[in-house]
């Protein structure tokens, strides 16, 4: 019998073990917005060479990451981004990305699961000669862990 629940809902419903705060004291830190933070960058060299990226970045939540993605793709204001309806992007991300990158949503139906219709996806797709009149799609975003889905089945 499985006792350990992991909880995907969230990066803010996680609590720290107590090894995990212990590490958290003792970590080695500077000015991480100078760039002077030793812990920072061993953590960020090491997620690069896990990712076979040439660099990384640490940010200090899920709703920073997301919303640094978003905009590192949608960098021109006008943007589309094309989102699941039931996302957490869309659902509680949204206005960051409209007010801070000027970035549109254009949502898809999810299905129970989570997962959206390729369809659906290719049908929202914007077609480049109706640029003056709509947005450009620039981005489609899915997520590998669905929380409103996951949450809904728990609760079914």
């Amino acid at each position: 019998m499985v006792t350990k629940v992991v909880d995907l809902r969230s990066d803010t419903v996680t609590k720290p073990s107590e090894a995990m705060r212990a590490a958290m004291a003792a970590a080695e830190v500077d000015d991480d917005v100078l760039g002077a933070d030793p812990t920072a960058q061993r953590f960020e060299a090491e997620m690069a060479r896990i990712m076979g990226k040439e660099a990384a970045l640490f940010v200090p939540s899920g709703t920073m990451g997301n919303l640094v993605s978003v905009l590192a793709h949608c960098d021109t204001r006008g943007s589309e981004v094309i989102l699941g309806d039931n996302s957490h992007i869309h659902i509680y991300e949204n206005g960051g990305i409209s007010t801070l990158g000027g970035v549109h949503p254009r949502t898809v139906p999810n299905n129970p699961d989570g997962t959206m219709d390729i369809h659906k996806i290719v049908a929202a797709i914007r077609h480049p000669d109706g640029a003056m009149y709509y947005p450009t799609t620039r981005l489609i975003c899915l997520e590998n862990t669905h929380g409103k889905a996951l949450a809904e089945s728990v609760c079914l």
